[in-house]
């Protein structure tokens, strides 16, 4: 069939929907090319987000490590004992602008409540930056800090002897004495004489206080005591030997060898009978005595030699044999009684002592001559 210009009439046909179904595909092209691209502002959007927010992320990070690594930097004083290195009286408010790998700058700053004389502190730690947007940002941590001695902390990383179980004398340091009054609040009392006596913390075992007076609770520590930095020295006295004197010649201790000689009068020491702390009775042949160290309140130990005193000199001759213990294992030479001591800065104990009339201290095991009562100047005849 053909039209008046002889062109075939389906071909004619054919070609007119070719040319329809061509334009309907070029309309769905153009359609989803602007789906797509509403679809990819979309996702620049939500990429941008994204990223926004793990900015965010690793900044917000980066601020809560910085808080606890200051928290962790002020809890690691390593005294108790005020102007003696980085000290207990040294963690105080501040603020610094710490270094970050981070992609912008932060700006901290802490604050402690409680006062320097309590046994446990609140501590807040704020860190502040600027993120991406402009806005500023902040972390606070809140957490506490103990007056603790470091020196004890690393008995934590040993396993007890034994079954592994050690009970602390009143659930206090082994340093303060037996008979020593628990206050409350973490300190305990001792009475050297009617009108002296120390205040220890049960922590550490430092001496914190001198007051006068007698002390049987704390609400007497603000009117009869005052701030005091010191150590106390102990040990025991006994006589041995095959010669051992028939009762103790020492009266007391001479501390005017030792630097610096801060000197409270005879209420320096005690030196009294021992007693059984389990039955209260006196042990027959041996002393206990206890000297309070002073120390200056810059800091810093003391050093130099105790004597025994009070004994006569004569033939034969007294002979004070200190026990030193031997050097493997068994702590510093201040802690194994080697003399002169240097530069003491902790409590001592077990610093013992023998007194006999044998010639020679080879009679007591693991003593050596600490005085020979020869001359009023070895062995002196007042105590301090």
């Amino acid at each position: 069939m053909f039209r008046h210009d002889g062109t075939p009439v389906a071909r004619l046909g054919r070609t007119a929907r070719s040319v329809r179904n061509r334009g309907f595909t070029l309309l769905e092209a153009m359609v989803a090319m602007l789906i797509v691209g509403f679809g990819m502002v979309a996702l620049v959007r939500v990429q941008s987000t994204l990223t926004q927010n793990a900015d965010m992320a690793r900044q917000r990070s980066e601020a809560t490590r910085l808080a606890e690594e200051k928290i962790e930097q002020l809890r690691a004083y390593n005294s108790v004992i005020s102007g003696v290195g980085v000290s207990w009286a040294d963690v105080t408010n501040g603020t610094d602008t710490p270094s970050s790998a981070s992609n912008t700058s932060y700006s901290r700053s802490w604050t402690l409540g409680g006062a320097v004389t309590d046994s446990m502190r609140p501590i807040q730690v704020t860190v502040s930056w600027q993120d991406r947007t402009a806005a500023q940002s902040s972390v606070t941590t809140r957490s506490y800090i103990a007056r603790f001695d470091p020196a004890l902390a690393g008995a934590l990383s040993f396993p007890l002897p034994g079954n592994g179980n050690i009970k602390l004398p009143k659930n206090r340091n082994l340093n303060i004495p037996i008979k020593a009054t628990d206050l409350g609040g973490g300190q305990s009392a001792y009475q050297l004489t009617n009108n002296f006596a120390v205040v220890f913390s049960n922590v550490t075992g430092y001496v914190v206080m001198r007051c006068s007076g007698t002390i049987t609770s704390s609400s007497q520590l603000s009117s009869q005591c005052t701030s005091y930095n010191a150590y106390i020295l102990a040990g025991y006295v006994s006589l041995g030997g095959k010669k051992a004197p028939s009762s103790m010649p020492a009266t007391g201790l001479n501390l005017s060898q030792v630097t610096p000689y801060i000197s409270h009068g005879s209420t320096d020491c005690v030196f009294n009978p021992a007693v059984d702390q389990n039955t209260g009775s006196t042990i027959s042949g041996y002393y206990y005595y206890l000297c309070v160290m002073a120390v200056n309140s810059s800091g810093g130990g003391w050093s130099g030699t105790v004597n025994l005193t009070g004994m006569s000199s004569g033939s034969p001759a007294y002979l004070v044999c200190r026990y030193q213990y031997p050097a493997t294992g068994n702590g510093n030479s201040n802690e194994r009684n080697v003399q002169p001591y240097s530069n003491v800065t902790e409590s001592l104990d077990q610093q013992n002592y023998a007194i006999t009339l044998d010639n020679s201290c080879s009679n007591i095991s693991g003593s050596v001559l600490h005085q020979s009562c020869t001359s009023s100047g070895a062995c002196p005849a007042n105590p301090d």
